[in-house]
């Protein structure tokens, strides 16, 4: 398996005396919109006609899939005898390699946000959320788990959120727990922190692991920032983020005798942050209706700020100390590539340290009412498509092609948008969206 721009995996089923063969795959695959167009980035579609990309296999990945018999595994992708640059896994790697060029190893955890929804012929998109009147925040068993009607309630097998776990577990995906989130119907998967790469490529993996699971019972999974208007939450991508010492194990945001027990390392990765906070947006909401659930009054990751264990502000650090003390970040939808929204972030929180920035006072209290900052998320996608170009420092440290070839499939998608005429409503999710997302993300 491998991620394209968008986000959504590619791969191919292969004997497993073979897997660690390369296999050969049109290059277009990372130039493509969601929809399956080709879409013109010069070096990597017709002007150099649709030429291969290489996969090779990351060993360390390979761990039992969900699938009857079938490992997973997955690739690097390589073009022309060198990594290929488009590559989401490859900019991840870029960033890593940055960070220990500096002296230390980025470390992340994932907390992945979903709800799950029915199929209805009749609804845009094909599928509802489901009803859960018995739904509460961080549920188990009825409170918010989902059972299968067309069996006995009384066994294990009948819980879809025992079905993922004991996925989540069969699959090595070290997983540290699964739950309800805040509105009916919605859920949570976390999985333990770890070295960069390890913890993404996990996080892509779950994601097919879920939507899978889900279809085995005739129900879908979403990831979309906001599938659903009104009064319910939008799915998040909280990315959190901590670094160590290359070769040691100490936590390097942790200083019991610095301000808050924040280390300058910390306080820098923040500023870092809070000055490209409308850049990274892009790679962090990359879809017209991301931009539906970054609002104020929404606790998702809006205001360009930092707080002290406060969800309202985006980059928030929990109260923990030691080696749990991490930033993190809840600016990122539930349909970002979690290879790129990582990137972006770690390379925002490294220029901060490069240009010696700190983060200022932490957001104290109500700070949707109060906010310490007036910037925040873009309003759109057309908005976070002019950050990110403005933000040249941020999208040279993302390199030259993968910003050239992200930019045109986010405004390829902004074409499509305009062109239905819609009105813009921030709490109105469209036909257009629904039928557009739901069934990628």
């Amino acid at each position: 398996m491998w991620s394209d721009l968008n986000g959504l995996s590619h791969g191919r089923y292969v004997p497993a005396r073979r897997i660690h063969e390369h296999t050969h795959h049109a290059v277009t695959t990372l130039t493509m919109n969601v929809l399956g167009d080709i879409l013109e980035v010069a070096g990597y579609s017709s002007d150099v006609g649709y030429p291969d990309l290489s996969t090779v296999s990351v060993a360390d990945s390979l761990r039992p899939g969900w699938e009857p018999d079938t490992d997973v595994v997955v690739a690097d992708l390589d073009f022309n005898g060198a990594p290929l640059e488009l590559s989401p896994r490859a900019a991840l790697r870029r960033s890593v390699e940055a960070w220990r060029a500096l002296g230390y190893e980025p470390m992340l955890g994932y907390e992945m946000e979903f709800y799950v929804v029915r199929a209805d012929a009749a609804a845009p998109g094909g599928y509802v959320p489901l009803e859960r009147p018995s739904h509460r925040v961080y549920g188990v068993g009825h409170g918010g788990d989902i059972y299968d009607d067309s069996r006995s309630a009384s066994g294990r097998g009948d819980s879809l959120m025992f079905e993922i776990f004991d996925a989540a577990e069969h699959s090595d995906l070290d997983l540290e727990g699964v739950s309800a989130e805040f509105s009916p119907a919605q859920m949570e998967l976390n999985m333990k922190y770890g070295l960069a790469l390890d913890a993404a490529d996990r996080a892509f993996i779950s994601k097919d692991m879920l939507r899978e699971i889900a279809d085995r019972r005739g129900l879908g999974v979403t990831f979309m920032g906001r599938p659903v208007g009104g009064p319910f939450t939008g799915n998040g991508l909280h990315i959190n983020f901590s670094l160590s010492p290359v070769g040691g194990t100490r936590n390097a945001f942790d200083d019991p005798a610095g301000e808050h027990g924040l280390s300058a390392l910390a306080r820098q990765c923040l500023g870092g942050l809070i000055a490209h906070h409308e850049g990274i947006a892009l790679m962090s909401a990359p879809t017209v209706n991301s931009y539906k659930r970054l609002l104020p009054g929404i606790i998702a990751g809006y205001w360009a700020n930092w707080g002290l264990d406060n969800r309202i502000s985006t980059y928030r650090v929990p109260g923990e100390r030691g080696a749990a003390t991490r930033i993190e970040n809840r600016m990122p939808c539930g349909s970002a590539n979690v290879y790129l929204a990582a990137a972006a972030m770690l390379e925002a929180a490294r220029l901060g340290v490069v240009n010696g920035l700190d983060c200022g006072a932490p957001q104290e209290g109500n700070g949707d009412v109060e906010p310490n900052t007036d910037r925040h998320t873009p309003h759109s996608l057309a908005e976070a498509i002019a950050a990110f170009e403005a933000d040249a420092e941020l999208r040279a440290t993302m390199g030259d092609d993968l910003s050239r070839a992200y930019l045109t499939l986010r405004r390829n998608e902004l074409e499509r948008w305009e062109a239905e005429g819609l009105d813009w409503d921030p709490h109105d999710i469209t036909e257009w969206e629904q039928r557009t997302y739901l069934p990628y993300y």
